[in-house]
């Protein structure tokens, strides 16, 4: 015990010192320098505890824009006052082009997983599964006059533990043809329609259903407020989809980022 009193009493005349010669050499003192090294590791953006705001388009009719930011978010989030984008794209250094969709894909994706309802004219994309550390660019188009403010809100919750990045994917299923899709986090379905459309669900553990798009739908208000065209595979137990349309339907997905993909 006295041993351990005496450690203590070291260490807190060491603090006390390395404090007061700090302030007499104009030196940063120890003690914040050790929380600075430890803090090195964790992988945090400051600020990033609520929605921050990342960047201003200056709008216009189809008038371009592009923004640098030194991480990936997790959610990017922005009102477009009604008046969409008509595109846009997110690239890294590491991944290359992750985004690169029109402005019904970013329709039918906005709001996944989105518990409550959004405020009028809201859209939040889900660019990872947690904060990433490392050079994004984003960019692309607006399509009326007024600016839009991006925002961008991370937390340390991925796949694992480990935050992975999404990458979202538009696609066409032919008229008349099984489109076949699989590792995928969610399908989104706008335009399938009623009677003559299904999806086959093949499960991981063997199991296969036939989902109507009235069985899509009620799924999804499992996962989300607003009920939408939505199959969803955040938990990865679908393992292939066989989708069967009459007419030529846009299909976007959302999936994780796998290297050589």
């Amino acid at each position: 015990m006295k041993k351990l009193i005496a450690l203590l009493s070291i260490l807190l005349m060491s603090i006390f010192a390395g404090v007061t010669i700090g302030s007499i050499f104009d030196i940063s003192p120890v003690v914040p320098g050790v929380f600075s090294f430890v803090a090195s590791f964790v992988n945090v953006a400051p600020g990033l505890s609520v929605y921050g705001l990342i960047f201003t388009a200056p709008g216009g009719v189809g008038t371009p824009f592009t923004f640098n930011i030194p991480f990936l978010p997790q959610q990017l989030h922005w009102n477009d006052a009604a008046a969409p984008l008509v595109d846009l794209r997110v690239s890294t250094k590491e991944e290359k082009t992750l985004v690169d969709v029109n402005a019904a894909c970013i329709a039918a994706v906005n709001g996944y997983r989105k518990v409550g309802v959004q405020a009028a004219n809201d859209v939040t994309l889900w660019l990872a599964s947690g904060h990433l550390n490392r050079q994004c660019t984003i960019s692309g188009t607006t399509s009326a006059v007024g600016a839009i403010n991006f925002y961008a809100v991370s937390d340390n919750k991925g796949k694992g533990m480990i935050p992975v990045p999404y990458m979202i994917n538009m696609d066409t299923n032919i008229a008349l043809t099984t489109g076949i899709y699989q590792n995928f986090t969610a399908l989104f379905i706008p335009t399938m329609a009623t009677l003559t459309d299904y999806a086959d669900i093949e499960f991981f553990d063997g199991h296969k259903d036939r989902w109507e798009i009235q069985d899509i739908i009620g799924k999804s208000t499992d996962f989300q407020q607003v009920a939408g065209i939505v199959i969803d595979n955040l938990d990865l137990s679908i393992h292939r989809v066989h989708l069967r349309t009459l007419a030529a339907t846009p299909v976007y997905t959302l999936r994780y980022h796998i290297g050589g993909q």
